[in-house]
């Protein structure tokens, strides 16, 4: 019996810096040459994709500047894949991640098939430890799962056209994926987990740039949540640290209004301390003192994410904006 046939969409925007490496591994796959195919799709860029595309047997669709969302459904919907795979421009693949996700592909009601992060691919500590965090939750979430990333999932071709893909409104690289994982969830299909299907990210995660997303999401969700309010504690990928993140940053936001110091104080030592076992944690883990810094940018982080979210549900709550 042949396997299904596989597209794997790549969108891009000015990654030519990381491009060529993903386009390498994608055909270094140990899934049969001749059950697959890989799409890039250019979300107009203006440094040298479009000339590095060519050294590549590749099928390259551009389109003016959208978003990922809107790349990623160009992408499916130029292709004719049984399933799509899709991955970022700045991934690589484990050799045999295609061969992991389609192997849940015979699944009874499956409609998407998940994979994880490869922590060991970077040299940058910043990279490494937000991929150890990212592990580490992915361990503890189940073999079916509410919510997916798009640098590293396969979705039945099927499901896409139901659902009509990724939702273009959201603009930026935050919040789409999660979106398709709700509708796909409702639509009554699963979601498997397959922690096996590894890919790594291969570009510096720089603290400036790392805080910037951090506050997109933060933004971004407030309207992924107006869409899909009883799904805010169904995601496997948080846990209850994050909910306590949340309440204790906006207490202490509150209480400064009021003047109460002590209060405040406490509810920001209360912050770091949360902050502090993963730190631990990795640190043991992996044996590297540095590890234990990253308490004080968590701990950055969860005041950035809330404002953000603030600022994105006076936008999508308040104002009502699509």
């Amino acid at each position: 019996m042949n396997k299904p046939f596989v597209s794997i969409v790549i969108p891009t925007f000015n990654s030519s810096s990381t491009l060529g490496m993903t386009m390498d591994s994608c055909f270094l796959q140990d899934y049969p040459k001749d059950r697959f195919e890989v799409i890039v799709v250019d979300d107009g860029s203006t440094d040298n994709t479009a000339d590095l595309v060519k050294k590549f047997p590749v099928k390259y669709l551009y389109q003016k500047k959208s978003g990922p969302a809107q790349a990623r459904n160009n992408g499916w919907r130029g292709s004719k894949g049984e399933w799509v795979c899709f991955i970022d421009a700045d991934c690589i693949p484990s050799k045999d991640w295609a061969s992991r996700l389609l192997g849940h592909a015979d699944k009874h009601d499956v409609g998407a098939v998940a994979g994880s992060y490869d922590a060991e691919g970077s040299a940058f500590l910043l990279d490494k430890f937000i991929h150890h965090e990212i592990r580490f939750r992915h361990s503890k979430m189940p073999a079916y799962i509410n919510s997916f990333g798009t640098y590293n999932v396969a979705v039945k071709r099927g499901v896409l056209e139901e659902l009509g893909g990724f939702d273009p409104l959201y603009s930026h690289a935050s919040g789409e994926d999660s979106d398709l994982s709700y509708r796909i969830i409702k639509a009554g299909y699963r979601i498997y987990f397959e922690k096996r299907a590894l890919v790594s990210h291969k570009n510096i995660l720089k603290l400036r740039k790392y805080i910037a997303v951090q506050f997109r999401h933060g933004y971004w969700r407030m309207r992924l949540y107006r869409k899909n309010i009883t799904m805010v504690v169904k995601d496997e990928y948080g846990y209850w640290k994050d909910f306590v993140e949340v309440g204790l940053v906006i207490l202490s936001m509150l209480l400064m209004f009021s003047g109460a110091w002590a209060m405040v104080l406490a509810m920001l030592s209360g912050l770091f301390c949360l902050q502090l076992p993963l730190a631990f944690r990795i640190t043991i883990d992996h044996r590297d003192i540095r590890y234990l810094f990253f308490s004080v940018i968590t701990f950055i982080r969860s005041f950035v994410r809330v404002t953000g979210g603030i600022l994105g549900f006076i936008v999508f709550w308040i104002t009502r904006k699509r």
